[in-house]
């Protein structure tokens, strides 16, 4: 009976193979408003150490207002202002300093305070602004009303410039806050989902007041309110020292039946993670989701809000709190390391949860995604392009795939000790991480370098095509003749580690080996303890590739007898001579006697790249032979 409900339990768990390209279009959706703001050249004056927010919202209502109040301390001498970003269709009606209302302005959606008395640098000093407004409707879904079942729910969705349309606050990829209350006062009918744990709820005169409190640093893009008639349960994990981490479930009391069978497995994710990675960073205080009404999900911090509760949603989401929120991308270049990490650690937990049926279809699928166009680097060259940033086939399948051939390239072992030191780097832990701080620590796990890696990879575009032939050796041993053809003109050459596949004629038996690749239709001889009848490039999809075509050849292999091999070939031919033996010339000539090519001297490799394909006649001149083979470019 535990087989049958695992097998329908991974049934219902499939990939779903466009689940990479939604994911991305709704965060495209959600940061138009990115193309419109600038960060503020005032930002490093301050830093932003706590905030407490007071906010009264009815979701009958599209209307917020609220209470703001900021501790900084000054990052300068004789600090005279501090900036915000708000809307300006938001009004403030007064900001409070000591006590005191301080004299503002707002334009051009910054708020400036003037301060009554400058602060000292390292001094600690606040302000609190009251305002109050409708949102602005930026299509950015930054501040939403919708329904669900006849019911509003008001949420919020920040990522990555939207906060300053419901709240004054400084938006950006610099300055994390240390730590946030979060007050949300609405009708009692309603409940609000924030981030951190919920440390009192009172309800009074036919209002409810919810108060979250979050102590851990947080950008500001990950702060998220949402208010609806939830109803609310919780799972745990148990952590097997007496502590344990709560799930907590806001969700549509429509939906709480069939929700309270899918949200279980999230312990295992968290587990999961736990080992692969290192615990859960928010472990002393909750992870939990909030359903809201939203095609995707967004990660915010200790509470993703979900717009379904699929296992790739699920998984997706939760690995934003190790890689997104914990470790947050220091520049939108880099947006791979929160989009590329949690597709990944999804594909993870395909491999190690539901009995691991459906890991080999979310390779595939992911694999079949990047290869749709033949270049693209992961590394986004223009942060002004929406659909750069959160492309589907870079950002998140290739990004993943970069981590999948790290893991091969270096090893399983010295891969996630390389993945577990970059959780754990005190330098961007709770804080700001680059690509080149996460290299860093891959090759001091590997003890190697990576720079070739990364240029191909992550700078570069595209992937290799490969081409192999396979013939009798000497010994009872098998000849692989590896080529290959990168898809873009960015990469000169894939140096790589390719796994091959052998297999005997009854597909009985099979053997597994790496080639390392290092130049063109290079020369390697394996030693199966069989016949080999036919062989397969990379069969577990360790690598970004594809396979143009496999050839086996029946001819022995003969060390003092020339041959010119691949044959069929893509792009060039190579010569095999006998020991000592000197090519003095090579000509290509077409059926009909044409010479097409000449080249002198001992060349061994010779580049047919601009023949059409065709049947072709190869002719060479040794100092002791002549040779003539028709050869066959495909």
């Amino acid at each position: 009976m535990a087989s049958f409900c695992v097998a329908i339990l991974g049934f219902a768990q499939k990939p779903d193979v466009q689940f990479i390209d939604k994911m991305a279009f709704q965060e495209q959706k959600s940061v138009k408003s990115k193309l419109a703001f600038v960060e503020s050249v005032n930002y490093n004056e301050t830093d932003f150490v706590y905030q407490r927010m007071e906010w009264e919202i009815n979701p009958d209502t599209l209307f917020v207002k609220g209470e703001i109040t900021t501790f900084f301390k000054s990052k300068i001498q004789n600090l005279d202002k501090v900036e915000f970003d708000l809307h300006q269709k938001l009004t403030v009606d007064s900001v409070i300093q000591n006590s005191k209302k301080v004299a503002f302005s707002h334009i051009q959606n910054k708020l400036t305070v003037t301060l009554s008395e400058t602060v000292n640098s390292e001094q600690l000093d606040s302000v609190s602004v009251y305002y109050h407004g409708v949102p602005p409707d930026t299509k950015s879904g930054a501040f939403t009303k919708t329904v669900h079942n006849e019911v509003p729910n008001i949420w919020t969705l920040s990522e990555p410039y939207g906060a300053m349309e419901w709240w004054p606050c400084k938006q950006s990829l610099a300055d994390k806050i240390d730590s946030i209350d979060i007050i949300v006062t609405s009708p009692e009918k309603f409940i609000t989902a924030a981030n951190g744990i919920l440390i009192s709820e009172n309800v009074s005169n036919g209002k409810r007041t919810m108060h979250w409190k979050h102590r851990f640093p947080i950008a500001t893009y990950l702060i998220a309110v949402s208010v609806t008639n939830y109803s609310r349960y919780s799972n745990f994990l148990e952590l097997g020292d007496g502590r344990k981490i709560e799930i907590l479930n806001y969700v549509y009391p429509e939906d709480l039946e069939e929700t309270q069978q899918k949200t279980p497995v999230t312990t295992d994710v968290i587990a999961l993670y736990n080992q692969l990675i290192g615990e859960y960073p928010f472990a002393t205080e909750k992870y939990g989701h909030a359903q809201f009404g939203w095609g995707g999900g967004m990660e915010h911090q200790t509470v993703s809000f979900m717009g379904g509760f699929n296992f790739d949603l699920i998984a997706h989401e939760l690995a934003h709190q190790w890689f997104g929120d914990y470790i947050t991308l220091g520049s939108w270049h880099d947006i791979w390391l929160n989009e590329g990490f949690a597709t990944y650690l999804t594909g993870l937990s395909y491999e190690h949860l539901l009995d691991g049926v459906w890991w080999p279809v979310w390779k595939r699928a992911n694999v079949e995604n990047i290869l749709k166009k033949p270049g693209g680097s992961v590394y986004v060259k223009d942060t002004t392009k929406i659909g750069d940033i959160f492309s589907g086939r870079l950002s998140y399948s290739k990004g993943a795939y970069i981590l999948h051939m790290l893991r091969f390239v270096l090893g399983e072992e010295n891969f996630f000790r390389g993945l577990k030191s970059y959780f754990n780097d005190p330098l961007i832990a709770n804080g700001f991480a680059r690509t080149s701080q996460f290299v860093k620590h891959m090759e001091t796990a590997g003890d190697t370098t990576l720079t070739e890696f990364f240029n191909d990879w992550f700078y570069g575009e595209g992937y290799p095509v490969y081409s192999a032939t396979f013939l009798p050796a000497e010994a009872n041993s098998t000849k692989v003749i590896l080529s290959q053809i990168p898809s873009h003109q960015s990469v000169n050459f894939f140096e790589m580690p390719v796994p091959v596949r052998v297999y005997n004629f009854t597909k009985t038996d099979s053997a597994d080996f790496i080639l390392t690749n290092t130049k063109n239709n290079q020369e390697f001889v394996i030693h199966p303890n069989f016949k080999v009848a036919d062989l397969k490039i990379d069969p577990e999809l360790w690598l970004v590739s594809k396979t143009d075509k496999i050839v086996k050849s029946e001819t022995q292999f003969n060390f003092n007898k020339m041959v010119v091999y691949p044959n069929p070939f893509t792009n060039s031919v190579s010569i095999r001579t006998a020991k000592n033996s000197e090519i003095i010339t090579t000509e290509i000539v077409s059926v009909d006697g044409l010479l097409l090519k000449k080249t002198e001297g001992n060349n061994r490799n010779i580049d047919l790249s601009t023949l059409p394909r065709g049947v072709y006649i190869i002719r060479i001149c040794t100092k002791s032979s002549h040779f003539e083979q028709q050869i066959v470019k495909q």
